[in-house]
């Protein structure tokens, strides 16, 4: 028993690998494609640049490995099937369910592990790389001096040189111009023969060093003051913001960045917000009710109690002033509490919808890996009946099974963050239905029905063409 189930494991170890290769590389060239650009306009390091692609490799597993699966699947039981070692199994006297089994047992390990995967390095990983992001988009762009363009990327300055020469660590100018704008009142420009330029990275400075400078500074307020001083040698010190890559830290985590402990917490806290700010309605509803309603009616012998009070009667012309402003603050009244409870009734809806968008990343973290049990349901069958072990029917096969799956994934997320569908149903309802045509293609296996024709239809587009 062990030894066929070792031998059906080992056939499936290289098609996985190089499943696993082929998705992982198609999802590393689009990240490529969108953010390398960008990052290398920034001056980053080899380093940095291999930490942000390493970082986002985490999300990039979470979904390769259930493709991976799917493929494998395909390739090696068409393999089998092509080469009549099914057949040679079932002559032997074992059923398609044995020979699919140990494929099973392996894909729910596999689901498990991706499942501590997505609750304990996923979301570190993810919030390292938003940080890095961040930290990358406020970077300032390498300084760049070139030939006979005057520079104006720097605040205050603006620099014109009409020779360079680079070096790893300096650049050695000639000819130079420096206006200076960093004083409101003066007005300042330098002229230098030649000078060198490096960069000061313990404090974010550019250093000028230049040689036979001379400058010209002129008092804004007072135009008849003018300077004019020549000096052999003359530094310039200047601040460049942000030129430099600060690494932050930050305790905020969104929602693709916290455990699925983590934000079963937060929905726990916000059903408990929820229902204090129900109680806060019913309060507020309630004291208004009672500031206009009658209380209970005194009892005659209450009355009988309780001492006459002799009051002074009120002036006919303050009765109708009284009477003239009660009907203003009643309404007043109605429209302060119409605004108590709109603005706790938008507070709540804001909650409950932070809930269902919680919760579809919870349920996220578990479908996704219960998405390997399902592909090989629906991958081993089919590459029994399909009879072909090649990575183009494999490959075909398997995006039309990814389409129909992360298609229902990314719509079902909208709608349940737009609250039309629970989260539930949302994030696993693409495994139902794929789960349930995968049970019924075992079945169809198991009673040896074809359900690819390959035959078939190559005869009929031979046909089609034929008569074209």
């Amino acid at each position: 028993m062990f030894i066929l189930w070792r031998y059906i494991i080992k056939e499936h170890v290289g098609p996985f690998v190089f499943a696993m290769c082929v998705i992982t590389l198609v999802f590393l060239l689009n990240l490529v494609f969108r953010e390398l650009g960008r990052i290398l306009s920034r001056g980053l390091s080899f380093g940095l640049i291999l930490e942000f692609f390493f970082l986002n490799m985490a999300w990039i597993i979470a979904l390769a490995v259930p493709m991976a699966v799917l493929v494998a699947a395909l390739m090696a039981f068409g393999r089998f099937s092509g080469d009549s070692e099914i057949t040679a199994m079932k002559a032997g006297g074992v059923s398609i369910l044995y020979i699919i089994s140990p494929v099973v047992i392996l894909s729910i390990f596999l689901a498990f592990f991706l499942v501590w995967f997505n609750n304990n390095v996923l979301p570190d990983f993810n919030h390292r790389a938003r940080l890095l992001a961040t930290d990358i988009a406020r970077k300032r762009p390498t300084i760049s001096l070139e030939p006979g363009v005057m520079n104006k990327s720097l605040p205050n300055f603006n620099i014109l040189v009409e020779e360079l020469h680079e070096t790893p660590d300096t650049s050695y100018i000639k000819h130079v111009t420096i206006i200076d704008n960093s004083e409101k009142d003066k007005n300042k420009t330098i002229f230098a023969q030649s000078g060198k330029v490096y960069l000061n990275k313990e404090n974010g400075l550019m250093i000028m060093l230049l040689f036979d400078s001379e400058m010209h500074e002129l008092e804004m307020s007072d135009m008849t003051h003018y300077r004019r001083v020549t000096a052999p040698k003359q530094k310039i010190s200047i601040a460049v913001p942000d030129m430099f890559l600060q690494r932050s830290e930050s305790e905020y985590r969104g929602d693709r960045e916290k455990s699925s402990r983590m934000m079963l917490d937060e929905v726990n806290e916000h059903k408990a917000d929820i229902l204090s700010r129900y109680k806060r309605i019913f309060q507020f509803i309630d004291a208004h009710f009672t500031r206009y309603l009658p209380g209970p009616v005194d009892t005659l012998q209450q009355k009988k109690q309780q001492p006459i009070k002799k009051t002074k009667p009120i002036p006919f012309w303050q009765e109708q002033k009284s009477a003239s402003l009660q009907p203003a603050r009643i309404k007043n009244d109605h429209r302060r509490l119409k605004q108590q409870i709109t603005g706790e009734l938008n507070v709540i809806e804001n909650l409950e919808r932070a809930n269902y968008i919680l919760m579809v990343e919870v349920h996220k973290k578990y479908s996704i890996p219960f998405a390997c049990i399902v592909f090989v349901l629906v991958g081993a069958p089919l590459g029994i009946m399909a009879r072909r072990g090649n990575l183009a029917v494999a490959g075909g096969i398997s995006f039309g099974f990814f389409l129909l799956y992360w298609a229902s994934l990314i719509g079902g997320e909208e709608l349940a963050d737009n609250q039309i569908i629970s989260p539930f149903t949302a994030m696993w309802l693409a495994n139902v239905i794929v789960g349930a045509g995968g049970v019924y293609l075992v079945i169809h296996s198991i009673h040896e029905a074809t359900f690819i024709r390959w035959d078939t239809i190559a005869e009929k587009i031979k046909k089609l063409f034929s008569k074209s």
